[in-house]
């Protein structure tokens, strides 16, 4: 019994399904990875470009924890994990963009590639954030996007700006002529915008423990000084959230919320005034060599088929594993060669590359 979950198991959950949802989007030096099933994003930044490999931006165990969510007229809405939304992902190649929609309102997140002040290719996103009222009546309307950071967590201060340490719970508002901050371990960072010139910006940025804000019901009561480590919420776990502060919306009208994310660069984004349209660079693809680890990436082919074939084999196991029984040698490789034929399929919901 144990070799059959090694075998099929392994083979179908592992290499499958922890990849069914994730749509990556590959740039210059970044990588914006959307799991389409709960509608978030993360970004990896190369940092080796010979070896091309990839270290995380964001907290990366669990992408639930960088999330956008609104305040409707008292009430939170998490994007992603809440029915009243409908969630579609829709865009060109390089600019995906996630739409939520209700009866009331659509929320529309779209991501395309910058360069940053000293960047040769692009090494980060911009996020713009829109949000429009359908509703006949008034909607008092704000948004919020948390981002868990964490390279800088074990580092006192655990952020910085382009003007200041921030190592206690910190709120930067539009009279700040700060323009960028900085999360950053021994060998990276990630660098977020402020306010960017040319665009309506967040109101205000707060940097505090995560817990304390993700379990807030949209803002977090301000405590100047407090600690990133205050009990009883988690320790060594900063983040920092952007506000869209809330406002009365008529229907038909929109607001917008720009953010910039990249690696850290010390000349910040500054080098990037012209952002419409974004920088855009080809994806470079290697050809002579294939890479020693398989990566696989989204497309939206033939989607149901496939997912409806992955339910029938993990059916078929489930019976062998209530049953007490054991397949035979000729049902377990008619099963790896249906997972085989998944993953080699042209134009399937997998796609190796």
């Amino acid at each position: 019994m144990v070799d059959i979950r090694k075998l099929v198991f392994t083979l179908l959950l592992t290499a499958v399904f922890s990849n069914l949802y994730s749509a990556e989007y590959v740039d210059g030096r970044i990588k914006l990875v959307i799991d389409e099933k709960i509608c978030r994003f993360s970004l990896y930044y190369m940092t080796d470009v010979e070896k091309r490999i990839y270290e995380p931006l964001f907290w990366e165990k669990d992408k639930r924890t960088s999330l956008l969510s609104l305040y409707v007229n008292d009430k939170e809405y998490t994007m992603g994990s809440n029915s009243e939304f409908r969630m579609i992902v829709r865009g060109e190649k390089n600019r995906p963009t996630l739409v939520f929609e209700s009866k009331f309102l659509t929320v529309i997140e779209e991501f395309s590639f910058i360069r940053t002040a000293s960047s040769g290719v692009s090494n980060g996103v911009r996020v713009d954030i829109r949000v429009e009222s359908w509703s006949p009546g008034i909607l008092n309307v704000g948004a919020r996007l948390l981002i868990d950071t964490f390279l800088g967590e074990r580092n006192i201060p655990s952020f910085r700006t382009n003007l200041r340490p921030i190592s206690v719970e910190t709120i930067i508002d539009k009279t700040s002529p700060e323009q960028f901050w900085v999360s950053r371990n021994n060998d990276y960072g990630l660098m977020g915008s402020i306010f960017v010139e040319g665009t309506e910006s967040p109101d205000f940025l707060q940097f505090a423990n995560w817990r304390r804000m993700k379990s807030a019901r949209y803002k977090v009561e301000y405590v100047p000084g407090r600690s990133f480590n205050y009990m009883p919420f988690s320790v060594k776990d900063a983040a920092v959230c952007y506000f869209l502060d809330v406002k009365p919306m008529k229907r038909f009208e929109q607001r917008v919320m720009t953010v910039l994310l990249a690696a850290e660069d010390e000349y910040g984004f500054s080098g990037e005034k012209e952002y419409v349209p974004p920088v855009i660079f080809p994806v470079i693809v290697e050809t002579e060599k294939p890479e020693p680890k398989r990566r696989l990436t989204l497309t939206h082919g033939a989607m149901n088929v496939d997912v409806t074939a992955l339910r029938e084999i993990v059916n078929k196991v489930d019976e062998y594993i209530y049953a007490g029984k054991t397949p035979s040698e000729e049902e377990l490789k008619s099963m790896e060669a249906a997972i085989d034929a998944i993953n080699a399929r042209s134009g399937s919901a997998l796609n190796i590359f």
